[in-house]
């Protein structure tokens, strides 16, 4: 029932909404995120998406960037490391799996990435015995 509401108010044009409800409105955008979510270990360039999209690699760079308020790197570095950690703390793959399955070329670069997305902002707390202390 629900998903029925939120078609039907997606198809009546959503009143002036953004973020994703807008990629929801726009099938083109909506095919690339599904492609990124559906092989997220793909080195995806901006070409390879908007092709995905059926657009313009700088039409596409526009339109997601209006859509998500991201770019399509950052959205797919953020996406590897949700899934990260839903593959380690959930599931308990192993990290050189994890690494590999996302894309990553060796576990010190995963690891690397993983430090930088999770590093705490300058100024606040350290956080210790978290998932990120497991990389430091």
């Amino acid at each position: 029932m629900a998903a029925l509401i939120v078609r039907g108010w997606v198809a009546c044009g959503c009143g002036n909404a953004t973020g994703w409800v807008q990629v929801l409105r726009d099938p083109r955008l909506a095919k690339a995120i599904y492609a990124m979510h559906q092989r997220p270990g793909v080195n995806w360039k901006v070409e390879d998406l908007a092709r995905e999209a059926g657009l313009s690699r700088s039409l596409f760079a526009e339109r997601f960037l209006a859509a998500t308020g991201t770019t399509p790197a950052r959205y797919l570095t953020e996406l590897r490391m949700r899934l990260a950690v839903q593959y380690i703390t959930h599931e308990g793959q192993a990290l050189e799996k994890v690494a590999f399955s996302l894309g990553y070329q060796s576990l010190a670069a995963f690891s690397r990435g993983f430090q930088t997305h999770h590093r705490p902002a300058a100024g606040s707390p350290a956080r210790h015995g978290t998932l990120e202390s497991a990389f430091m």
